[in-house]
């Protein structure tokens, strides 16, 4: 007898995630007020623009940088965030793109691929480049249900 599952890929928008097709996932922590995390959160019907929320660290453990869609919160370092078609990067004041997030276009939806290399507080690699997106070190939540039903 056949099984068949509900596809957690969505109709509307999906990152590339570990080489997978995901409407959102999780890394890490974010309830915590200085804990490392990355969300990148379902976008519901109507919107394109990835929902990206963050904190993360150097490979020292040292705090970088805090951003919520659209904008950075905590930025000890003074990086940039500079908009270019279909997304956006955020830099460091050495010149160095530490994030990169780019959302394409297609007939029936949108595909945001991430790029960056990013650390937790204890200096660990959680997120690296793979290919063109991102592979994830460690334990996370690579499938968020959608509220968009």
């Amino acid at each position: 007898m056949l099984k068949f599952r509900e596809s957690q890929v969505s109709a509307h928008h999906n990152y590339l995630v570990n080489q997978m097709l995901s409407p959102g996932f999780l890394i890490g922590n974010p309830d915590s007020k200085d804990d490392f995390y990355f969300l990148a959160d379902v976008v519901p019907p109507g919107e394109s623009e990835p929902r990206i929320y963050c904190r993360f660290y150097d490979a020292e453990g040292n705090f970088v940088l805090g951003a919520e869609p659209k904008r950075i919160l905590d930025n000890p370092l003074g990086c940039l965030r500079q908009s270019f078609p279909g997304g956006y990067r955020i830099v460091l004041p050495s010149g160095e793109t530490l994030l990169s997030v780019q959302t394409e276009t297609f007939a029936n939806g949108f595909l945001t691929r991430i790029q960056g290399k990013l650390y937790d507080r204890e200096g660990k690699l959680r997120i690296e480049p793979y290919f063109d997106a991102i592979q994830i070190h460690g334990e996370a939540r690579l499938t968020l249900d959608s509220p968009y039903k």
